[in-house]
This record gives C-alpha cells, structure tokens and sequence, in this order.
C-alpha cells in the first residue's frame, strides 16, 4: 500500500461524496491509530449566506422537506424587494419635496428681508441698519446652504463607506 492517507481521503471522497467527511477520514487511517484519532478529530463546518434567499443547497433541501417551500421563500424575497423599493420611492419623493419647499422658503425669507431693508432705507432714512440686516441675512442664508451641502456630502460619504464595508 504505497498510497499516502491524502490520496486515500481524496479518492474516498470522491467515490463516496455522500459519506461523512470523518468516515472518509478515519476508513483512511490504519486501525492502530483509529482511537487517536477519534479523539482528537473535531470538524468545524460554517456556512454563511448573506441577503433573503439562501443559497440553492439550502432551497433544494428545504423543497425536499416541504415541497413548496422553495417556491414560497423566492415569491417571500420578491414580495420583500417590492416593499422595500416602493419605501425608498417614497422616501425620495419626500426628500425632493422637502428640497422644494426650503427653497421657496428661503426665497420667501431672502424676498421679505430685501424688502424690510429697503423700507427702513427708503423710508426712515436707515440705510446703515438696512445694509447691516442685509448683510447679516445673506450671511446666515449662505451659511446655512453651505453647511446643508456639507452635510448631504458626509452622509453620501458615509453611505458609501457603509456599503463598501458591508460588500
């Protein structure tokens, strides 16, 4: 027998995938060490999946427990990706609208403050406090976009950092 016990296990295995992996293993050992062995062999065996549908090992045994039930878990992920994109519609949606009205708002605000400056410079002779207001309102405006922008940047940022990491 002048085969090594790797290409013992590697021929078993392949005659007799449906064999136990430490069968496989121990049919290979000589009986002297077949004790030691049993005593010191330990498998650990980790799958892991990631998303809605496990992979098709798992549907074809699920299937094979409860025949249907691969078909339920697909319709189950379908149903879950309708939902989930029909939020994010939403959410868009909301977020544009949002969009929309703090600019009309803003303009609004710009608008009246343009012509509470122009009244007091017009009317009451003010034209110090109509540049000072003026100015300090165009300030605060412009440092409030810019911060917004700031902030739309980091959370964009964030969100691809998050993504890369969870790929």
């Amino acid at each position: 027998m002048g085969e090594t016990i790797k290409e013992v296990i590697t021929e078993k295995a392949k005659v007799q995938e449906t064999e136990s992996p430490v069968q496989v293993i121990l049919d290979a050992v000589p009986e002297s060490k077949k004790e030691e062995v049993k005593e010191a062999l330990m498998i650990i065996r980790s799958e892991m999946y990631s998303g809605p549908i496990p992979p098709p090992e798992a549907l074809a045994r699920y299937e094979e427990i409860q025949p249907g039930a691969a078909d339920r878990i697909l319709k189950m992920a379908e149903k879950q990706q309708e939902h989930r994109m029909a939020l994010e519609t939403k959410a868009i949606g909301g977020q544009v609208d949002q969009s929309k009205r703090g600019q009309l708002f803003g303009f609004i605000l710009v608008f009246v403050c343009i012509a509470v400056a122009v009244f007091f410079a017009v009317y009451f002779g003010m034209t110090a406090f109509a540049v000072t207001f003026l100015c300090v309102t165009m300030v605060s405006v412009v440092g409030l976009f810019v911060t917004g922008k700031m902030a739309v940047q980091k959370d964009l940022a964030q969100k691809s950092k998050d993504q890369e990491h969870n790929q």
